[in-house]
């Protein structure tokens, strides 16, 4: 199934920020959804990077947070869970595993480290 919309609830995290969670359990391996929308060449700070010069904002995508523990996988316009992702548990990606610049640098709060432009490189 590609459009999963009803795997989402989006709500604050410890952090203050909009996050996505997950409304029912996925199994390791399995499709979570499929970015919809059209791809630009444009990069913003909404924006998931699903291939090269392309950039999709997607109103369902747009609370998936960044983590260097991440529970979620992309794979051009498909997400995947890596592992068991229990109902409530917010959905998170690497986004240095698939954005080859970040439009918005920031500090990870669980680890501290700079998700940059540079760390794309690393």
């Amino acid at each position: 199934m590609s459009d999963r919309r009803d795997c989402f609830r989006v709500s604050e995290n410890e952090h203050g920020e909009r996050a996505t969670y997950a409304s029912f359990p996925f199994h390791p391996g399995e499709l979570v959804y499929t970015v919809q929308g059209e791809a630009s060449k444009t990069r913003t700070r909404e924006s998931i990077e699903v291939g090269p010069g392309q950039h999709v904002e997607d109103a369902y995508a747009l609370y998936l947070n960044h983590s260097f523990a991440p529970n979620l996988r992309l794979e051009g316009r498909h997400i995947y869970a890596l592992d068991r992702i229990e109902e409530g548990e917010e959905l998170t990606f690497n986004y240095l595993e698939t954005e080859s610049e970040i439009a918005s640098p920031f500090v990870c709060h669980d680890t501290g480290r700079t998700v940059d432009s540079e760390a794309c490189k690393s």
